[in-house]
Formats: structure tokens, C-alpha cells, sequence
């Protein structure tokens, strides 16, 4: 008979072999620095990935905003807006969506200044 620590163990043993056949792993974020980017296919590259572009994940956003026409009558008008491409040298989240070794995508650029604190 199978006691119940046996068959914990077993889960766990299940759980980790499938979670390396899937490309699973514990590292699915990373920060890194822009090296290269094209903008027209809204591509970027990072340091560890050589050749390979990542491609840069977002919502499309629509914005509404009022106008007045000659008239002073308000005009309800829509607009799209677009993500820009991180620029060189700025640092993004990256995000490893089958493990650390493949198919990163690059969910934006990290705004904050100073976070880090170093230790004395």
C-alpha cells in the first residue's frame, strides 16, 4: 500500500518532470537593456539573445476626446494610440512565455528611476 507522504512525493516528482518537458521553469521574467530596435515592425533586441528580435506586447488603446467646431458644438472624436517602441539603452520586462529559453516577449519599459537601494 501507497501512504499518503508516497503519493505526495509522487505529485511532486509528476509536477516536475512535466513542468522541464513543457519548458516550464521558475525564471519567467527578466529585466534587460535595449541594444537594437526596429521600430517600423516594432521589434526590439536584448543582450542574450543575439539575432533574435522580440516582439513587444501591448493592448491596443483607444482614446475618445471632445472638440468644438466653429460653432462651439462639442464633437466627440476617437483616436488610437500606439506604444512606442523602446529606445536603446532603456530597460524593459521581458517575459519567457515557455521557459527561459524561448519565446520572450517584451511586455514595456521600466519607468521608475532609483528604485534599487544598495546595501551598505
Amino acid at each position: 500500500m501507497i501512504t499518503d507522504p508516497e503519493w505526495n512525493a509522487i505529485r511532486d516528482v509528476c509536477a516536475k518532470v512535466a513542468a522541464q518537458v513543457s519548458g516550464r521553469r521558475s525564471e519567467f521574467f527578466t529585466t534587460e537593456t535595449v541594444i537594437k530596435r526596429d521600430e517600423d515592425n516594432r521589434l526590439i533586441w536584448i543582450k542574450g539573445w543575439g539575432d533574435d528580435p522580440i516582439p513587444i506586447i501591448d493592448f491596443e488603446h483607444e482614446i475618445r476626446y471632445y472638440d468644438t467646431d466653429g460653432n462651439g458644438n462639442v464633437i466627440v472624436r476617437n483616436a488610437k494610440a500606439v506604444t512606442l517602441v523602446p529606445k536603446v539603452g532603456q530597460t524593459v520586462l521581458v517575459a519567457y512565455e515557455m521557459g527561459i529559453s524561448r519565446l520572450p516577449r517584451c511586455l514595456g519599459v521600466i519607468q521608475s528611476t532609483n528604485w534599487i537601494t544598495s546595501e551598505d
